[in-house]
């Protein structure tokens, strides 16, 4: 059977090539819309980047190679690596291909220290601070992305327990049972609702043990019966009993991680280009 004439034009390749890009961006998405399990205060920000570098480059022709580029330039936010894929995509198509084969290597890593920097400076907990110096002291740079893809999120729920366990009766940051029981329940339930007691719930909680320890209304003077129409003489009724706080349980929800849709939209649009270029070759 003779071949499809399509197979040598150059529209029909391309379009080929944007078939795979649209398998991509598939796969990105579904990904990128999965459920999150990290919790907010510990959720990198190029999670999502970070899984497109490791997967690595599989593709052969030259808009692919350019493609993959235009993923680093456009999607990251760490300057090294914007610039090395800046100008690689400005190169030559040698120039291109060495930085995809592994050339962008030392701006990716360049970028996470910068990262483990950040969360070092802004660390309170002493887990999250050992794991980020431990990173940044280690000579193999993808200790850099490991800690900021698992170790990360394990420090950070290490020292949410800690601080949680502080708020319980006898700690010493507890302020009265009904943070007590909070923290109970946050200590018992997710890492996402750890942290959502600690930046929310912990607050309404101490907010009620204040309530509860503040004195009560001074008593009425003696022509208070008659002003407000009790007979005089009559008992007055009994005081209202206050009743003990009910436990604010720690919001329950997880913490889904960003969506891979710049990723996949890149992919796509930058496939369509191609295909809008052939046309007007065609034409021209």
């Amino acid at each position: 059977m003779p071949p499809s004439p399509c197979v040598y034009d150059e529209e029909c390749v391309l379009v080929r090539n944007l078939v795979r890009l649209l398998g991509v961006a598939a796969v990105l998405s579904v990904v990128g819309f999965g459920p999150g399990a990290v919790p907010a205060a510990a959720a990198d920000p190029v999670t999502d980047l970070r899984v497109f570098v490791e997967a690595g480059f599989h593709g052969t022709s030259d808009a692919e190679y350019r493609a993959w580029a235009e993923v680093l330039a456009t999607t990251t936010d760490g300057p090294a690596l914007r610039q090395a894929a800046t100008e690689a995509l400005a190169g030559t198509d040698e120039q291109l291909r060495a930085f995809v084969d592994g050339g962008y290597r030392a701006a990716w890593y360049a970028d996470e220290r910068l990262r483990v920097a950040r969360v070092l400076d802004a660390a309170t907990g002493p887990a999250v601070k050992a794991g980020a110096q431990a990173a940044l002291d280690s000579s193999d740079p993808q200790a850099l992305s490991e800690f900021l893809s698992t170790g990360l999120a394990q420090a950070q729920y290490a020292d949410d327990r800690l601080a949680a366990a502080t708020m319980l009766t006898g700690g010493a940051n507890n302020s009265g049972p009904a943070l007590d029981a909070a923290a109970q329940a946050a200590l018992a339930g997710t890492a996402a609702d750890l942290r959502e007691f600690l930046l929310n719930g912990q607050f309404t909680a101490r907010a009620l043990d204040a309530k509860a320890a503040a004195p009560a209304a001074p008593a009425a003077a003696a022509d208070a019966p008659a002003a407000s129409g009790q007979p005089e003489g009559a008992a007055a009724p009994p005081a209202a009993v206050a009743e003990d706080p009910a436990p604010v349980l720690a919001a329950t929800g997880s913490s889904a991680a960003a969506p891979l849709a710049v990723l996949a939209a890149t992919a796509v649009l930058t496939g369509i280009g191609l295909v809008v270029l052939a046309r007007r070759r065609r034409k021209a």
